[in-house]
C-alpha cells in the first residue's frame, strides 16, 4: 500500500477515465453496432457522420471528465482528486451494472451493489499504486475499440474508399418510363379474398391496377429481411451473407443500369443502392442525420447498460419504422446486447410513408428530357400498425404488438387476429397512397408507356405460436408469398399468371420491358420467362444465409387456407373483427357504475374524448384500458356515443388484465364523445363496467 495521492493531472486523468469509459460504454456499443452496420445505412450516415460518432463517443466524455478534474484541481487539488475518484466510481459501477442486473434479477439490488462496487474500486484506486498502474495499462482501450469498430468490423465497408456503383453498360437512350414500388411486409394473402382475387372492396387501387397489369400471383420473395430483400429486387441477384445494402456492395443495380438513359428518383429509406452521383441530392442534411443517430444511440446505450426491469419502459430497438424514440413500444428487447435487430428504420421524419409517395408524385410531375425512373420503397404497411385507412393515426397507449414477444406470436389466436385487423387497416391506407401515385401517372400521360412494378420485400405471419418473422416451415406461406404486379408498356388488359416467379426477377423484368437486357449474369430472369412449376423449390434466406426451402405447391396450399381464414375474419368488415361481430351497431344505454366487487374497467386517456377534432391527424380510435374482476379471454364490448363499435377480449399484460379495440373513425364526432366499456354476459346481454364522464 502506498501513500494516497492528493491530486492528478489532466493527462493522467484522461488516460484513466478513457480506459474505464471504453470498457463500460464504448466497447459494448461499438461491438453491437459493428455487427449491425445497416444501422448507419438506414440513417443515410456518411463517412464523416460515422467517424464523428465513433471518435466523439469514445473520446469526448473522458476528455470532458478530465477537464473537469483539472479545473477543480486548479481551484484546490483535493477537489480535483475527489472529482476524479467520483468519476472512477461511477464508471466502475456502470461497468458492473449489466452483469449484476442479470445476476440479481432486478434494478433495486443491482444498482445498490453496483454503486458499492464502484465505491470500493475507487477506494482501492486511491490507496493502491498497483490499481492505478493497472488502470494506466487500460488507457489504450479507447483506441483499441475504435480500431476494432472502424477497421475490423463490417462498418469499415461504409467508411473506407471504394467503388460506389461503377459504370454499367446500360442503354444510353430509352423511351420507357420505369416505376417500381416496393411495399414493406405485405403478405400476398392480405390482399386476396377467399377466391384468390385481389379484394377490390378493401384495396380498390391495387385491384384497379390489376385490371391493366399482369398479376404473378405465385410470386415469392428470396429473403425475409428488408436489407437483403430490397437489394435482391434491385440487382436480380440472390442475397449474399455479410453484404451491406449499399451501392458499394451492389454496384450493378437498377440505378446504375439506367443512370444514363433515365432521370432517376430513388426513395430508399432503408437501403442505399443509388450512387451519390445519381442520387446525392436526396441525402438528408447533416443536422438531421446526426440528430437521428443521437436519439437512437441514446436508447441503445440504455438497453445495453440497464437491468432488465428498467429496460421494460424503453422504446424497443427493433422499433420498426419510426426510430427508437417514437411512440409506444413492442415487446422486443435487446437482451444482453447480443443483437441489434433492425427490422427497418427511417432515416428522417421526411422519409415517412406519405412523404415518400409525395416525392414520387412530384417526380412524375417534373418536366424532363429523359423518361423518369422512379423507385419507391415505402415504409408501409410494416408494423407498428398505427394508421387508419384515410391516413389519420391513432395513439397507442399500451403495447404496440399485443400477443407478440421476441420469439413470435405467443397467442391466443384472437389476439393475433386483432393485430391482423390493424395490419389490414394500414394496408388500406397503403392502397390509398399507391392509388394517388397511379392517378398521377395516368394524369401525366406516363402510365400507358411505362413499366410499372408493384411488389413487396417480404410478408409477415399472423399465426399464434409462429414468429411474425423470420420464415420457417410453419409460416413460410405468410413470409414468402408476396404481391407481384407488372404493368408492361402498352398493356391494356389485366391477366393472372401462375408462373413460379421470384422477387429476383424484378430487375430482369424491368430491363426486358425497357427493351434491354442485363449486362451481367443475374440469378433472376424476366417474370414472363419463368415456368409454371408447382414443384419448384422455393428458398427463403435470412440475412443472406440459407434458411428454409419448400416446394411452391406447399406454399400455395398454406396460402389458400390462410386466405380462407382471413376472409372469414373480415366477413363483416375490418372494424367488426372480434368475438361478437353480431353486437356491432347495437344501441346501448350506459348504466350506473358497477357495484363494489363487480367487474370494473378503466379507459386510457379519457380526456381525449372530451373534445375530439375529427379533422386532426391524430384520432383516438384505439380504445384501451385495464380490467378488474374478469379473467383472460372474457368478452367485452366498446360503445361510442351509445352504439357498440367493437368487441374484444381481456388479455394479460405483465401483471395487469387489459383490453384494446379499434373503433370505426366515423363513430367519433367533433366535441364530446361518450365511451363505454361493457361486459358481455350470457345471451349477449351487456353490462357497463367503465364509461367516460
Amino acid at each position: 500500500m502506498s501513500e494516497r495521492p492528493r491530486s492528478i493531472g489532466f493527462r493522467r486523468a484522461a488516460l484513466h477515465l478513457g480506459g474505464l469509459w471504453a470498457l463500460a460504454f464504448a466497447q459494448p456499443l461499438f461491438d453491437l453496432l459493428g455487427r449491425n452496420a445497416p444501422f448507419f445505412v438506414a440513417r443515410g450516415s456518411t463517412t464523416a457522420d460515422i467517424l464523428l460518432v465513433a471518435f466523439g463517443y469514445a473520446l469526448a466524455a473522458p476528455l470532458v471528465g478530465a477537464a473537469l478534474v483539472w479545473a477543480l484541481g486548479r481551484v484546490r487539488p483535493v477537489l480535483g482528486w475527489a472529482a476524479h475518484l467520483a468519476l472512477v466510481a461511477v464508471l466502475v459501477a456502470a461497468l458492473a451494472l449489466p452483469p449484476l442486473g442479470d445476476l440479481l434479477g432486478g434494478s433495486a439490488a443491482a444498482i445498490g451493489v453496483a454503486l458499492i462496487t464502484g465505491a470500493g474500486a475507487a477506494a482501492l484506486y486511491a490507496r493502491m499504486a498497483g490499481v492505478r498502474s493497472f488502470t494506466t495499462v487500460l488507457s489504450p482501450a479507447p483506441l483499441v475499440v475504435l480500431l476494432l469498430f472502424l477497421i475490423v468490423s463490417p462498418v469499415r465497408e461504409l467508411i473506407l474508399p471504394g467503388d460506389e456503383g461503377g459504370s454499367v453498360a446500360g442503354p444510353s437512350r430509352s423511351t420507357t418510363p420505369i416505376v417500381q414500388v416496393v411495399l414493406d411486409e405485405l403478405p400476398q394473402s392480405t390482399i386476396a379474398d377467399a377466391e384468390g382475387r385481389i379484394d377490390a372492396e378493401l384495396y380498390p387501387n391495387l385491384a384497379q391496377l390489376a385490371e391493366r397489369a399482369t398479376w404473378y400471383r405465385n410470386a415469392t420473395t428470396v429473403d425475409d429481411l428488408t436489407t437483403e430483400a430490397v437489394p435482391a429486387q434491385l440487382t436480380g441477384e440472390q442475397p449474399q451473407q455479410g453484404s451491406l445494402p449499399t451501392a458499394r456492395d451492389h454496384p450493378r443495380n437498377l440505378f446504375t443500369l439506367f443512370g444514363r438513359s433515365h432521370d432517376v428518383t430513388a426513395i430508399e429509406p432503408i437501403t442505399d443502392l443509388c450512387p451519390a452521383r445519381l442520387c446525392g441530392e436526396s441525402r438528408p442534411g447533416t443536422a438531421d442525420r446526426l440528430a437521428a443517430l443521437e436519439s437512437d444511440l441514446e436508447v441503445v446505450v440504455q438497453h445495453l447498460l440497464l437491468p432488465e426491469d428498467l429496460r421494460e419502459g424503453l422504446p424497443a430497438v427493433d422499433r420498426v419504422w419510426e426510430g427508437f424514440e417514437a411512440g409506444t413500444t413492442d415487446d422486443g428487447s435487446l437482451r444482453g446486447g447480443s443483437n441489434l435487430r433492425i427490422d427497418v428504420l427511417t432515416r428522417l421524419a421526411r422519409d415517412d410513408a406519405a412523404a415518400g409517395f409525395a416525392r414520387a408524385i412530384a417526380a412524375v410531375e417534373e418536366p424532363r428530357s429523359r423518361p423518369p425512373l422512379i423507385f419507391l420503397h415505402s415504409t408501409l404497411p410494416h408494423g407498428g400498425w398505427r394508421f387508419l385507412p384515410d391516413g389519420r393515426r391513432y395513439p397507442i397507449r399500451r403495447s404496440a404488438f399485443p400477443g407478440l414477444d421476441a420469439t413470435g406470436w405467443t397467442g391466443p389466436q384472437w389476439l393475433v387476429d386483432q393485430g391482423f385487423q390493424r395490419h389490414v387497416l394500414q394496408v388500406q391506407y397503403t392502397d390509398r397512397l399507391v392509388g394517388a401515385l397511379l392517378d398521377e401517372l395516368r394524369t401525366s400521360g406516363v402510365f400507358d408507356d411505362a413499366v410499372i412494378v408493384v411488389t413487396a420485400d417480404h410478408g409477415a405471419s399472423f399465426r399464434a405460436g409462429q414468429p411474425r418473422r423470420p420464415a420457417g416451415r410453419g409460416n413460410m406461406a405468410d413470409i414468402a408469398a408476396v404481391p407481384f404486379l407488372v404493368k408492361w408498356p402498352g398493356q391494356r388488359e389485366g391477366a393472372v399468371d401462375d408462373r413460379a416467379v421470384r422477387t429476383i426477377d424484378v430487375l430482369p423484368t424491368i430491363a426486358k420491358a425497357a427493351g434491354t437486357g442485363l449486362p451481367w449474369k443475374a440469378d433472376g430472369i424476366p417474370a414472363d420467362e419463368r415456368a409454371i412449376d408447382p414443384d419448384a423449390p422455393i428458398d427463403v434466406s435470412h440475412a443472406g444465409k440459407p434458411a428454409v426451402t419448400v416446394p411452391l405447391e406447399s406454399i400455395l396450399r398454406q396460402r389458400s387456407l390462410r386466405e380462407t381464414v382471413e376472409a372469414e375474419l373480415l366477413r363483416d368488415g375490418p372494424y367488426a373483427v372480434g368475438p361478437r361481430p353480431e353486437l356491432i351497431g347495437r344501441r346501448v344505454s350506459v348504466g350506473t357504475p358497477p357495484a363494489a366487487g363487480a367487474a370494473r374497467a378503466t379507459i386510457d386517456a379519457p380526456g381525449d374524448y372530451a373534445d375530439v377534432d375529427t379533422a386532426a391527424a391524430l384520432l383516438s380510435a384505439y380504445v384501451s384500458g385495464e380490467v378488474k374482476g374478469l379473467e383472460a379471454d372474457a368478452e367485452v364490448a366498446v360503445a361510442v356515443n351509445g352504439r357498440v363499435e367493437a368487441t374484444t377480449r381481456v388479455y394479460r399484460a405483465d401483471s395487469d388484465m387489459v383490453y384494446a379495440a379499434v373503433v370505426a373513425p366515423s363513430s367519433l364526432r367533433d366535441g364530446r364523445n361518450a365511451i363505454a366499456v361493457l361486459q358481455v354476459l350470457p345471451g349477449g346481454r351487456l353490462r357497463t363496467i367503465a364509461a367516460t364522464s
